[in-house]
């Protein structure tokens, strides 16, 4: 199977596979192991997806490749591509599940259902062993209702007095992201030039390489994301006030870089920011949470407010309201109380 964005790129990849095959380049079906096929597979998709999914791809099957399926030490890499049963897959599950979270290992088992599927449509099997194996039933807490949550408004109130109490190379970032609902990535890859007046131009988000460092990608997470957000005052405040950092820090021509950096200067990462916030938390003493909370928050304090869900699933950059609803409109308990002592029952 070959992949493309077009007909003729496609055709272009068949006739370099046919003749890779004529060549004796690839090993026949019957003696090739899942790891050889798997690079087949993931080589096949490069041109047609990003490199962040590629990347996914490569780390989720990593985590499946070496692991031991029988009594003589045999890992699952290593089985011929027809020799694979279902019983294996089951058995790479229960293995799975001992190190790894529900979700992962669900999302490692559909890789394989995915990867095996191509096989079938090669012809190089008969049939897909991994079909059968159904996804394990989610028990963890979900993330929406510990890190991942919409903060109440004291502790908004608390964490940003301590986070400008503490001067937090963070402080202004914070007000912007709780003031925008964006993401981290789209947030950090802002420029001056994305910012003309008092709207934000979302158009591109960092994103992770094949090699493991980041980038600023020339896309969005979905082609939904591309969207203009409107900036609150304080939004426009913070974005200034880190301007002028900035210009302080790298000068008055520093104006095609990212406005909001990390510490050293270079695109902020996910971990550092959520260490700055930990710590800030630990101060504050409120529970903890991560930089996904801000888009959280604002989601959720817009519906309290009356926004319309479908402006904000504009804004938020979702593909389908369900999104918008199902993960981050979350009412707060405070305002379900409120609420409910407007309703008279009797």
């Amino acid at each position: 199977m070959v992949y493309g964005q077009t007909v003729t790129e496609c055709r272009q990849k068949e006739a370099e596979k046919r003749a890779q095959i004529a060549a004796g380049l690839y090993e026949s079906g019957k003696n090739i192991t899942v790891d050889k096929y798997f690079d087949r597979w993931i080589q096949a998709k490069e041109g047609s997806v990003t490199e962040a999914t590629l990347r996914i791809d490569k780390m989720l099957y990593n985590g499946v490749k070496d692991i031991p399926i029988d009594s003589a030490g045999t890992v699952f890499g290593a089985l011929k591509l027809p020799k694979v049963e279902v019983q294996n897959i089951r058995d790479l599950q229960n293995a799975l599940k001992e190190k790894d979270s529900t979700r992962t290992t669900n999302d490692r088992i559909n890789l394989l259902k995915s990867i095996f599927k191509a096989a079938v449509d090669e012809r190089i099997i008969t049939w897909n062993p991994a079909a059968p194996v159904k996804p394990l039933k989610r028990t963890e807490e979900q993330a929406r209702n510990n890190i991942h949550r919409a903060l109440t408004k004291k502790e908004t109130a608390a964490f940003l007095e301590k986070a400008k109490e503490e001067c937090s190379a963070y402080y202004n970032l914070y007000v912007f992201l709780l003031n925008t609902g964006l993401r981290l990535g789209e947030a950090g890859a802002l420029t001056v030039f994305d910012v003309p007046a008092k709207t934000a131009r979302i158009e591109r988000t960092i994103t992770r390489t094949l090699g493991g460092g980041y980038e600023i990608g020339q896309d969005t997470k979905t082609a939904a994301g591309k969207r203009t957000v409107p900036l609150k005052e304080a939004a426009l405040e913070a974005w200034h006030r880190q301007q002028a950092i900035n210009a302080m820090l790298y000068g008055s021509g520093d104006t095609g870089k990212p406005v909001f950096r990390s510490t050293r200067g270079a695109l902020i990462v996910a971990s550092s920011v959520d260490a700055d916030i930990r710590s800030i938390c630990q101060k504050a003493g409120i529970e903890r949470f991560t930089a996904h909370a801000f888009r959280d928050t604002f989601a959720t304090r817009c519906v309290e407010a009356g926004v319309e869900v479908k402006s904000l699933q504009e804004i938020l950059g979702h593909t389908d309201v369900s999104m918008t609803l199902g993960l981050y409109a979350h009412g707060s308990e405070e305002r379900k109380a409120e609420q409910l002592k407007a309703v008279n029952f009797t």
